[in-house]
């Protein structure tokens, strides 16, 4: 079996948002017990990060490199390739509660 099959695999009943997209998924998280699988549009699986991490990721804190060495300044995409920041907040763990813009 190959490693991107593996990997399907793994994810398959995994929690999951997709992080960036156009035409097709660039980076989707997999939420597994405490930690995010990062699965890149190759499926491979390049980082597991804590929600600190992905949070940080997600405000421009924190670039990822994926398996092909692409470097992502997550902010540096346009809004149109993103989930709803709320949704995403949810799905982090993030609370924005009596958070006031």
């Amino acid at each position: 079996m190959s490693v991107k099959n593996e990997n399907r695999k793994l994810v398959r009943s995994l929690p999951k948002m997709v992080l960036l997209n156009s035409e097709g998924n660039i980076l989707t998280a997999y939420k597994k017990n405490d930690k995010f699988l990062i699965m890149d549009e190759y499926y491979e699986i390049f980082n597991s990060l804590d929600s600190d991490e992905l949070y940080k990721f997600t405000r421009g804190g924190l670039d990822l490199t994926n398996s092909k060495d692409e470097v992502f300044n997550y902010p540096s995409f346009s809004s149109d390739m993103k989930p709803n920041l709320k949704q995403l907040d949810e799905f982090i763990g993030f609370d924005e509660t009596g958070f006031t813009i």
